[in-house]
């Protein structure tokens, strides 16, 4: 089992952070290039972003050197596509495989337009990027075995809990003063596999379910013990970047239209954030 401390940004990545700022002409350059670039953390299961592993089989290529959108499936998939359209130019995806961690410093490094891969609007991010208006809100819960006794936050100090590293429940964690020990897992389905299999206590992940009902259709096993805080959901861009306007138009009218709930609703995934 791997404990580690909680860390603040790398330097690397403030140091990047510089060379990201005005970043106004985004919009000029995509529609110059005329493809827009969407950097994502896909999973095979989700909702929000899904990989089709017989299209990546077939095109014979590792994740990585995925780029068709039409390999792709999700919420956030079905959004950027539909943006891209807007603006009158292709999507070209750019997964990244090793983590929602690698996904600020890849778009701070220029390698993408924008990041969308269900991605939580937290504090920290905030400081390093800037996101659209959000379009999507849940919980980020306590997710325990149907037998667990913990029930409210307090019930959480000292255990034991499955966290993705570069997640922004893993950067919450350090403001909930639980003295947690901590299991990192690359994906969901890691967390889940470590509490099933008592492993761990609770894993922190992402679900609307009310407390005692299962997490969500994929992780049934697991019911919501505790719900530790709201979060919304957006899509990121550069500081200063033009493309944060519209997105943020793109969103409104898709919220307006209906078009954004026509969204969730075909992936499970009911109910639109509120603007702000």
């Amino acid at each position: 089992m791997m404990c580690v401390r909680f860390r603040t940004l790398s330097l690397s990545i403030l140091l990047l952070i510089p060379a990201a700022l005005g970043t106004a002409g985004d919009l000029a350059d995509v529609k110059t290039r005329g493809k827009l670039v969407m950097l994502t953390f896909p999973a095979v299961e989700d909702p929000f972003v899904a990989v089709d592993v017989e299209a990546m089989r077939t095109a014979g290529l590792k994740l990585a050197d995925m780029r068709d959108p039409e390999a792709f499936h999700g919420v956030d998939i079905d959004l950027v596509k539909g943006f891209a359209q807007s603006l009158g130019v292709k999507l070209e995806m750019r997964p990244q495989t090793g983590g929602y961690g690698e996904l600020l410093p890849a778009l701070l490094a220029g390698q993408g337009d924008l990041v969308a891969s269900r991605l939580t609007i937290t504090p920290k991010r905030q400081e390093a990027a800037d996101f659209s208006v959000p379009y999507f809100s849940q919980w980020a819960v306590a997710a325990v075995r149907p037998d667990s006794k913990l029930a409210t936050l307090s019930d959480l100090k000292g255990k034991r809990v499955a966290v993705m590293k570069g997640s922004s429940h893993y950067e919450f964690l350090s403001t909930l003063n639980l003295n947690p020990e901590i299991r990192l897992t690359g994906y969901n389905m890691e967390s889940y596999t470590a509490v099933v299999e008592a492993q761990a206590d609770y894993a922190l992940m992402d679900s609307r379910a009310a407390v005692g009902e299962p997490v969500s259709a994929q992780f049934a096993d697991l019911k919501v013990g505790v719900r530790v805080h709201r979060s919304d959901q957006g899509v990121m861009v550069r500081k200063g970047s033009d493309l944060k306007a519209a997105l943020d138009a793109y969103i409104s009218g898709l919220r307006a239209s209906g078009e954004l709930e026509k969204i969730l609703a075909k992936y499970g995934q009911g109910g639109a954030a509120s603007e702000k």
